[in-house]
């Protein structure tokens, strides 16, 4: 029972007269599910799946302070909303969580095309977008301490609990803790006194609006962690002060652009800094950890060990908003792990419906319900899915769920697809979780799984199935362009066969995603490895977000990437390309090309003489990466039935 396994993690705690029935905070996200910055009942079901699945606090996303807040269009803005924002609060409250607003204002990294006025900050300064940016001068700083209370008001008015304050991150008050951004030489400048001033002015702002009894909680980066940049020990000082008017603080890292943490980088990677501040000796308030916390039992040990009083989950609940009923109920092998790949939070800069690869249902709740509730098909159907991957397997369990026989078909001896390659690389820890959680799920779904089974029109004919989806994969394009290919092998060979990497010296050709991650992991096992990229630059096929995290592993293992580099030759053992107008020549012990992959899809045509509906998904209806197979199995299955 969960008792015995997770005593600190389902632990009540309370604070301020409110008790927080567990040590779980569903951190606040930016769905973009906003018009003209007004929530919308797709957020108030999104807030309603965390609340569901077991968190204490359930957040709202990134709400705009005022005019000449806004980081992006979408923020959520209080005018003329507040039936709206009720019903986002009553949404989290029906299921027995309470409600919060993060609240947040962008200062210099604001854009101006969406607030029609000038960016402001600690300084007159340009942007890393380019805008200007003017120095805040006193009555801009008391306006928007005015305007922290006035949201935190409005917010309490419309039914939620509490507020977070967003002191991190890069947001305004960070920018002014900030030594490296705030060069002010007057009393909200220079001493971390003065940097501190101006963040304690808001909060005691807002404490006075709202009074001694109210609950407020607050956000911080607990360090920079870049040269220069405010350090653990300035902000145990700044939490020191800030508790006299916040009552509960929750610790991340870093600023705006590398604050998330992609799979490369190491699980709990902010838990050295709460437990920095909890164990100061200066800090009375309760402490939350937050950082690629993705699992009860790390989430357990974290508490346990006193490294925080609790723990806030972003991604891991947007992977699967019922992480903490799971694993209250014993059924953390049911739980779907987040991947890290933070596509979460690339669909949000480029403001586009917000997704997740390995859910399918977060952000559609409102058109398709909470998953653990899915309804069966109106018509029960005999399913034929062809292949074990990611695709395939979603199908599979998304069919079953959905009240259909299915026979799922396996060429190989295993199931996982393309994923398997996560059994041999030293790097894809999370991703070979989620292969493996898959897996599991599909065996316990009561679908019939045919392994070494090749499917043929003959034998769908013979399986007698009504639907048939095919998700075959994808396979790789070879460069029959280049001289001597033949001495090289596709990169998947060295996750196949990992005696086909033998040797100390490794040349990749092709520096997208594929190239650049299979490098590192040869990298990791002591090869010296040369990445060949015609393009600038190496793994433009990928996020920002995630790619910061990419490149700063990729640099920390030393990879060495030669960019606009076209290769002419593949040699017995060297690797002649063109660089600036000079051939040059890379040796190496064993040679391999990474330069896309091609849709599988030839056997979709065959099976258009069986008598049954084709379905065609993953790569073998588009090259992708995780997302898309995933998200075409869940909704092929989903159409099965329905008529």
């Amino acid at each position: 029972m969960y008792s015995e396994k997770y005593p600190n993690l389902y632990r009540a705690l309370k604070v301020k007269g409110v008790v927080l029935k567990n040590r779980i905070m569903s951190a606040p996200n930016m769905l973009f599910h906003t018009v003209d910055g007004k929530p919308t009942d797709y957020y108030a079901a999104y807030l309603e799946h965390k609340a569901r699945g077991g968190a204490a606090i359930v957040n709202l996303g990134e709400v705009s302070v005022g005019d000449g807040a806004n980081h992006t269009p979408e923020m959520h803005k209080t005018d003329n909303a507040l039936p709206l924002f009720s019903e986002l609060a009553q949404a989290i409250h029906e299921h027995g969580a309470l409600a919060s607003a993060e609240l947040t204002h962008g200062g210099g990294n604001v854009k101006p095309v969406y607030n029609k006025m000038q960016p402001m900050g600690p300084v007159d300064t340009i942007s890393s977008r380019g805008d200007p940016v003017r120095a805040m001068t006193l009555e801009d700083i008391e306006l928007v301490c005015k305007q922290y209370a006035d949201t935190t008001e409005y917010c309490l008015h419309a039914g939620f609990d509490t507020v977070l304050l967003h002191f991190g991150h890069g947001w305004l008050p960070a920018q002014f803790l900030s030594p490296i951004i705030n060069t002010r030489t007057d009393e909200f400048g220079g001493s971390l006194e003065n940097r501190m001033r101006f963040p304690l002015m808001i909060a005691k702002a807002v404490r006075e609006r709202v009074g001694e009894k109210q609950l407020l909680m607050m956000r911080i980066s607990g360090s920079e962690r870049v040269e220069g940049g405010f350090t653990v020990e300035d902000m145990i000082s700044f939490v020191e002060q800030a508790q006299e008017y916040i009552d509960l603080v929750e610790v991340s890292a870093e600023q705006m652009t590398n604050f998330m943490s992609c799979t490369y980088l190491p699980l709990g990677l902010n838990t050295d800094l709460s437990e920095a501040i909890k164990n100061s000796g200066r800090v009375h308030i309760p402490v939350y950890s937050i950082g690629a916390i993705l699992y009860p039992g790390q989430a357990e040990e974290i508490i346990a060990s006193g490294k925080a009083d609790g723990v806030s989950m972003s991604r891991a609940l947007i992977a699967d908003p019922y992480l903490p009923e799971k694993a209250y109920a014993g059924q953390e092998e049911d739980i779907i792990p987040c991947v890290r790949c933070l596509n979460c939070t690339g669909s949000d800069n480029d403001s586009r419906h917000f997704i997740c690869s390995v859910n399918p249902l977060i952000g559609r709740e409102a058109r398709l319900g909470f998953g653990e509730d899915m309804e069966k098909a109106k018509f029960a159907r005999k399913v034929l899915v062809v292949g074990g991957g990611p695709a395939g397997m979603q199908a599979a369990v998304t069919a079953a769920k959905r009240g259909h026989e299915v026979i799922l078909c396996e060429k190989s001896d295993k199931l996982g697809g393309m994923l398997n390659f996560t059994n041999n690389d030293s790097l894809k820890h999370d991703l070979h979780r989620y292969k493996d959680t898959m897996v599991r799920l599909v065996e316990k779904s009561g679908a019939r799984i045919m392994l070494n089974t090749e499917v043929t029109p003959e034998l769908a004919a013979q399986l007698g199935v009504d639907e048939i989806i095919v998700a075959t994969g994808s396979k790789p394009i070879v460069p029959s362009y280049l001289k001597g290919i033949e001495n090289a092998q596709h990169i998947t060979e060295i996750y196949a066969n990992p005696e086909a990497a033998e040797g100390d010296k490794i040349v990749i050709i092709g520096g997208g995603l594929m190239g650049v991650e299979a490098g590192m992991h040869l990298r990791n096992l002591g090869k010296e490895v040369t990445v060949l990229e015609l393009q600038d630059d190496i793994a433009r096929d990928v996020y920002f977000v995630y790619r910061a995290g990419l490149l700063r592993k990729f640099r920390e293992l030393g990879v060495t990437a030669v960019t606009g580099a076209r290769c002419k030759e593949v040699e017995p053992g060297a690797v002649v390309y063109e660089k600036d107008g000079q051939l040059c020549r890379v040796e190496a012990d064993k040679i391999f090309y990474a330069v896309g992959m091609t849709s599988e899809d030839a056997l979709y045509f065959d099976l258009e003489k069986v008598n049954a509906r084709l379905s065609l998904i993953g790569d073998a209806k588009k090259v992708g990466k995780v997302d898309g197979a995933v998200h075409g199995g869940f909704f092929a299955a989903l159409d099965i039935g329905r008529l």
